[in-house]
Formats: C-alpha cells, structure tokens, sequence
C-alpha cells in the first residue's frame, strides 16, 4: 500500500496549485485594456507579490517547476465564442473541441477533420488566437508554495521570444526546472504610419548571475518573527 489511489490514466498536472496570476495590463475605470509597464499580481496572494516586488516591477525572478512545455510554457490556438467562452484550444494538428450536443470537451486531430480551423472560426465568426501561459514559481514571494501563471497573446513579439528561450534552454542546458529566470516587461511604441498603440512586450532570460542567486538565497530563509512584525506596522 502506497497510500495513494493508483491511476494509469492520470493527467499530467503540475506540482503545485495556481495561486494567482501575474499580468501586464489592466482595464481603466472606463473598462478599456490598458499595457502597464510593470507586473502586477491578482487573487488572495498578491500582497505577498507587492510585499517582495514593490508596486511597480519591471522585472521578477521566476522558476519553472518542470521542463514539461506543456505544463509550464504551453503555446496554443484559442477560440472563443462571443461571449468569451471557450470553444477549442488546439496544437496545430490536436484540438480540443467543446460539443454543443454532448455538452462535453472531445479532441479531434487535423488527420480526421482537415479544416476544422475554418470551421469553427466561421461557425463562431471568430478568429483563432495564439496564447502563451506560463506556469512558474516566484522565489521571492515568500511564506507560500504555488504556481504563478502569465499569459500573453503578443503572437509577433512576446510569444515568439519567450517560447524560444524556453525551448533554446531546455535543448542547450538539457532542463529549464529550477533554473532562475528573469521575466521582464516593457512597454513598445507601434511604428506604423498614423498608429499611436502602445503594447507591453515580454521577455525571458535566463539568468543566474550572483546578485540573484544571493536573492533566491535569501528568500528560501524562513520568515522571522521581526519580519512578521515588521509587516505588520
């Protein structure tokens, strides 16, 4: 007896549970998106966030808890009807389709459906996105143990550069999980003719110089009561 149900059929799942999300942007008191040029965290823990990062950072040390892609850097189409539910998510050549009939979620490869793309999309008269969601560890959030999530729909400049880290990392160095890296956001101006937007572009590097070694050391330390009391003036 192990103690534990034994299940052959058992999806891959991440070490430890979403504690809340980490994003680039926000929507105004209007309700209209608005690119930040700092992180901000959401959900019951994100005090903790702000307490080790300040209210405005740029820039945060993240690990990855596995160098499984698809549990911690997971590039896929996204379809949405047009109340934002989801309709399918997909790989390219393995879609998860959401059934009107059976009310349930079943998978559907491009080798039985060729257009099932097109299909949905003008079913729905919706396009198809692409989105990135990372799934990692913030070290210097201490006192809990979770996965901070991120997602990005920047399909011509974050999406590309943060899933090439990813993936020239694990291909060099043979793993990306416990590796410190530096998630950083910065705000980019469109240069086309008569186009004013702004957009936050992501970046991810790896990066364990000195200084943030020293930081991740410094936050594995347990929480002292001068600390506790310290928060709580």
């Amino acid at each position: 007896m192990s103690g534990r149900i034994i299940n052959n059929t058992e999806v891959k799942r991440l070490p430890f549970p979403i504690v809340g999300r980490i994003k680039a942007g926000m929507k105004s008191e209007k309700g209209y998106p608005m690119s930040l040029d700092h992180f901000i965290a959401t959900g019951a823990y994100a005090p903790l966030f702000t307490q080790a990062y300040g209210e405005n950072p740029s820039t945060i040390q993240i690990v990855f808890p596995s160098d499984d892609a698809e549990l911690v850097c997971r590039e896929e189409y996204v379809l949405r009807d047009n109340a934002g539910k989801l309709v399918s998510t997909g790989d390219g050549e393995d879609f998860r389709v959401y059934s009107e009939k059976t009310k349930a979620y079943k998978t559907i490869t491009v080798s039985e459906q060729p257009d099932i793309m097109d299909m949905l999309s003008n079913h729905y008269k919706q396009k198809w996105l692409v989105t990135l969601t990372l799934n990692f560890i913030i070290p210097l959030v201490r006192g809990i143990m979770g996965c901070w999530q991120f997602q990005t729909k920047g399909v011509a400049s974050s999406v590309p550069q943060v899933r090439d880290a990813f993936d020239a990392m694990l291909k060099n160095n043979g793993k990306v999980a416990g590796v410190i890296f530096d998630l950083s956001v910065e705000i980019h101006k469109s240069n086309k003719p008569q186009d004013s937007s702004k957009y936050p572009v992501i970046s991810l590097v790896p990066n364990e110089s000195i200084s943030n070694v020293k930081k991740i050391t410094e936050a594995k330390k347990p929480v002292t009561m001068a600390e506790i009391q310290q928060i709580e003036k």
